[in-house]
């Protein structure tokens, strides 16, 4: 037990070797998500390898016992399926749910493909059934939680700017600042914003450099950054919106050529203008503790065109996120 989500069974394997030889190693997933528990079961070939094995995760409480992926291991000898039923129905075997947010009902009903309910379920209809299907994980948009109350839209495009090009880099190219309000933007602060960059390597670096920073409002007031969940139907309604604007704008006044060049553009007009794009901001030394989770390598997992071997947490948080 307690297995980090992105430990792999070759790796367990390879790390419970060397008490002895190994029948075969396997992780518990989620029936439904398909994702891993956190547990796993491994077969030893002889019982003394799985005595060692165990005598081992129990050495000290302190800087002892068994470690992978940075996380301490906890070892048992495994229970048949009898043993089992017997503790689940005995007084206190079942655990009981807490929380008010219901979360083990979200997929209550659902039909996975291959599964034996999808048998004879027509392609349409297994469409229907998809869990929201416009709804996505934005690359160059960011939510940023956890905000002093008295943090407006400019202050906080200042302090992004000098946070994030504070090693004398180029400046970002700051598509989106808006701080959420209520009354339509006129009230008191909500205490989130989100920020949109030209790139997703900006909006990276400045999640990896905002998000958990101490330096920004003080240790005890760290800001919350995530990638912002977007429903493609809503940004599909706003460009609509926006093209029907400049339609209308153009019908009612057509632009001369000499307006065209002294007019405004998307261009930077020095420091007053919109932020010029550049490189990626830093992401942060690599003695940031606070930064946490990172995916390593040049081709991300689970980004479009490239390979997925592991299975990767979903965000769970949903809220004002949600465009």
């Amino acid at each position: 037990r307690n297995l980090s989500f992105d430990t792999e069974e070759e790796a367990l394997e390879e790390m419970l070797q060397r008490f002895g030889g190994v029948t075969y190693v396997r992780l518990v997933l989620h029936p439904h998500t398909g994702t891993p528990k956190g547990s796993a079961f491994a077969q030893f070939e002889t019982l003394e390898g799985a005595q060692k094995c165990l005598e081992a995760a129990q050495e000290g409480p302190e800087g002892g016992g068994l470690r992978l992926d940075g996380r301490v291991l906890r070892m048992d000898p495994a229970l048949s399926r009898d043993q089992a039923q017997q503790l689940r129905g005995a007084p206190g075997g079942t655990r009981p749910r807490t929380g008010t947010r219901n979360l083990y009902l979200a997929r209550e009903g659902a039909i996975r493909p291959g599964s034996q309910a999808a048998e004879g379920v027509s392609d349409s209809d297994m469409a229907k059934r998809a869990r929201d299907p416009n709804v996505g994980v934005s690359r160059t948009r960011l939510c940023l939680h956890n905000l002093p109350k008295a943090l407006d839209t400019p202050r906080l495009r200042v302090l992004l700017r000098r946070t994030l090009c504070h090693n004398g880099g180029a400046p970002l190219h700051i598509k989106e600042c808006r701080v959420m309000r209520e009354l339509r933007g006129q009230g008191q602060s909500l205490g989130f914003a989100f920020v949109e960059f030209e790139t997703h390597e900006e909006a990276l670096g400045a999640l990896r450099r905002l998000n958990n920073n101490p330096e920004l409002f003080g240790p005890h007031k760290r800001p919350i950054v995530e990638f912002a969940l977007e429903d493609r139907r809503k940004l599909r309604l706003r460009e609509q919106r926006i093209q029907r604007g400049l339609a209308k704008a153009k019908a009612a006044k057509p632009t001369a050529p000499s307006e065209i060049s002294q007019g405004h553009t998307d261009a930077p007009k020095g420091s007053g203008g919109q932020d010029p794009p550049g490189k990626a901001p830093p992401s942060g030394p690599s003695g940031t503790p606070w930064a946490g989770f990172r995916t390593q390598g040049p081709g991300v997992r689970g980004a479009p065109g490239t390979p997925r071997n592991k299975v990767l947490a979903v965000p769970s948080h949903r809220g004002p996120k949600i465009r």
